[in-house]
């Protein structure tokens, strides 16, 4: 959850080139189914165990965005997510988000499903890879067997995901409650991640791909308008900001 990748403009392997992929195969596939090297990643400033789920995806809506610091080696920056509508591909909801310079396509449960660019596909990953599960809570592990495909052709992907703990973590943006995800591949890449319901999406990630580690810290949180308030988190609130 790195404009290639600078850090997590889409979460896959960052060395691959762009390539414009037809949006009828994206669809077909759809609906079948980030530098210099680092020490070890540093956790949270804080961390505390505590009862906490999510029971149900968030309600993402168009204008929610996400702003994010990010470092890489001795290379940092800021990052910015944006949705920027919910969009139907025969009958099946995604969520257009912007990441930097590229798109995002992700399914109403957020899992990732493509990457697109001046309105060419460039990237997919069949089936959409399940970045969180619902209900998200201490101790739920998942897989994903998954092909992705880019210009330089296609690549299996195999994902073992797990909810290793709930901790309070302090970043930019404030304190919050979190459920941390561990995700392990058979490669030399990795990632934790802070999931907030407060803020419906992850609060700091820390990854490493290969040789290269990257840390994210949610900097600010911006949502969007709500005239009908949504399902209220199912966590407890974060402690003071």
């Amino acid at each position: 959850m790195c404009d290639d990748c600078r850090v997590m403009v889409y979460p896959l392997s960052p060395n691959r080139s762009r390539h414009q992929l037809g949006f009828a195969g994206l669809v077909a596939l759809f609906l079948s189914g980030c530098v210099a090297p680092a020490g070890p990643a540093a956790g949270p400033t804080a961390s505390h165990q505590e009862r906490i789920t999510a029971s149900a995806p968030p309600e993402w809506r168009p204008g929610d965005q996400w702003v994010y610091t990010w470092t890489s080696g001795q290379t940092s920056g800021t990052k910015s997510v944006e949705v920027l509508e919910i969009r139907e591909i025969n009958t099946v909801s995604f969520y257009l988000v912007k990441v930097g310079e590229a798109e995002q396509f992700y399914t109403k449960d957020l899992r990732w499903a493509g990457t697109m660019r001046d309105g060419k596909i460039q990237s997919r990953m069949t089936p959409p890879q399940p970045w969180f599960v619902w209900p998200l809570e201490v101790g739920r592990q998942w897989t994903h067997r998954g092909t992705y495909e880019d210009a330089t052709g296609k690549a299996a992907h195999n994902d073992s995901f797990s909810v290793v703990g709930a901790e309070v973590v302090e970043v930019p943006a404030g304190r919050f409650s979190t459920l941390k995800v561990a995700r392990e591949t058979d490669s030399r890449n990795s990632d934790q991640y802070w999931y907030a319901p407060e803020v419906r999406f992850y609060v700091k990630w820390v990854g490493r791909r290969g040789d290269a580690h990257f840390e994210e810290d949610l900097r600010e949180y911006r949502p969007a308008q709500r005239l009908i308030p949504g399902p209220a988190p199912s966590g407890p609130p974060s402690t003071t900001k």
